[in-house]
């Protein structure tokens, strides 16, 4: 993926140049253990470890650097600064955040602008394979993900509940009165979805902004707003499953918090509904959410489908344009989804009751009560072909070609071998071209985790 390419040897002298002119104390600085994390959609996130010695004492520091996309952007403007400054004016509230370091907004640094923030010990909840197969959240008890569910929608409220005048969130402007609020929501995603088009036509989303217009209403009271809040986006410490940290904030405004709520149930939605998962067992169900909110806010929801419709339209134009994005890249998309086909405009098509652009929604597959056949067409020195036939969760593997296969996946042995010990994530591998999925995409995110204990410790089963 052309956005996620930086020489590693030059980004490395760069940053310790620019990290020893912040730390003048610092001798014998040596930057260690880089590597990329998360799905870096919208910006790029690397990890690494700085050490050095200051008044003749060793001294290591864990830090993230993040950056914008240097191509195929997905956003029309770049929020570095306002993610910097509201983690920045967090780090004085209860909310927790990582502490933020250093901004760089000059781009000659390292190629574009980027900031240095505090790297916290925890664990994020995956986005892919979505978490309700896979991940921290899948292998938790249902007590423990309940924890885990509370803990992200309790530190939200506790965002709702800010004083955000007082804290300097006004930079983030402040809305008008009656509609102001959203009125501010339907002019960005007006102009965010005509950047998107490009000219193309777009009827589902169109049809839901016009529908926003003629519905807008006046919230009661204005708050600062996550703006992404979901469990993806919520860090936990792996013993406790208690929150360490409220991630990504470069989507944050001021407005009406029903926004937050909406999104927060719509994310859930899309990574299982939405693409055809059972949810885990032990996730509380949407009026239980709604309640616990109010209980929490003291607000009574009011306005929560029209801000369920702005999350469906919002989130739809996010993945048309990464859907875009992956077509100029040569991505490989399973199925019918695409820029006209996602789930946002499944969702929007149920919501206001109009046909839905391609088939119909996925039904939800529960493949512990299945049988299903995955191939694997290993290429390259070493490849082979093989299969495996996941039966109601237990695999079994078998040379060559299956008669018939539900999914499967082309990549070099290599390239599968580096996944095995842990040096290649499958999906940076999907979007840098170098894994293929064939078939029904949900059905292998939905195996992820039997596929992952089967090839475990090396390569090939």
């Amino acid at each position: 993926m052309q956005a996620r390419q930086m020489d590693a040897n030059e980004l490395h002298a760069r940053l310790t140049r620019w990290l020893q002119r912040k730390m003048p104390r610092a001798s014998d600085l040596v930057l260690e253990n880089m590597s990329r994390s998360g799905a870096g959609f919208s910006n790029e996130t690397m990890l690494f470890d700085a050490k050095w010695t200051e008044d003749r004492k060793p001294l290591t520091r864990g830090l993230v650097l993040r950056t914008p996309p240097k191509a195929y952007p997905v956003f029309p403007e770049v929020a570095l600064v306002k993610q910097f400054r509201v983690m920045g004016l967090l780090g004085q509230t209860k909310v927790p955040v990582p502490r933020m370091l250093w901004l760089e907004e000059d781009p000659d640094v390292l190629g574009t602008p980027f900031y240095v923030m505090e790297k916290l010990k925890g664990t994020v909840v995956p986005e892919y394979p979505p978490y309700h197969t896979f991940g921290i959240y899948f292998d938790a008890t249902p007590a423990q993900r309940a924890r885990m569910w509370w803990g992200a929608l309790e530190n939200m409220a506790r965002v709702h509940m800010l004083d955000w005048k007082k804290l300097g969130f006004s930079f983030l402007g402040v809305p008008g009165g009656g509609t102001g609020p959203v009125d501010r929501q339907i002019e960005y995603l007006d102009m965010y979805l005509n950047w998107m088009k490009e000219g193309d036509s777009q009827p589902i989303f169109e049809t839901a902004l016009q529908w926003l217009k003629d519905n807008r209403y006046g919230p009661e009271r204005v708050s600062l707003c996550w703006g992404d809040p979901r469990l993806p986006n919520t860090m936990y410490n792996e013993q406790t499953y208690e929150v360490v940290a409220l991630l990504d904030w470069e989507m944050s405004f001021l407005g009406d918090p029903e926004a937050d709520l909406a999104w927060f149930l719509f994310c859930d939605w899309q990574h299982s509904d939405g693409y055809g998962f059972p949810r885990t067992e032990g996730s509380p169900g949407r009026e239980e959410t709604i309640h616990r909110y109010e209980e929490v806010t003291g607000f009574k929801t009011k306005h929560l489908f029209y801000q369920e419709v702005v999350a469906a339209l919002f989130f739809g134009i996010i993945m048309a344009q990464i859907f875009k994005n992956f077509k100029r890249m040569g991505v490989a998309i399973p199925g019918d989804a695409s820029e006209y086909n996602t789930v946002g405009h499944q969702r929007l098509a149920a919501l206001l009751h109009l046909a839905p652009p391609a088939a119909p929604q996925r039904q939800v597959t529960n493949v512990d009560q299945m049988t299903v056949t995955v191939q694997f067409h290993m290429t390259g020195p070493g490849g082979s072909d093989w299969y495996l036939v996941c039966d109601k969760g237990k695999a079994a593997k078998f040379d060559g070609c299956a008669p018939k296969a539900d999914c499967g996946l082309v990549v070099s042995a290599e390239d599968w071998a580096r996944m095995q010990r842990g040096e290649l994530e499958k999906f940076k591998a999907w979007t840098d071209g170098k894994l293929k999925i064939e078939g029904d995409m949900s059905l292998f995110m939905q195996l992820e985790d039997t596929i992952s204990r089967f090839t475990k410790g090396g390569g090939q089963p």
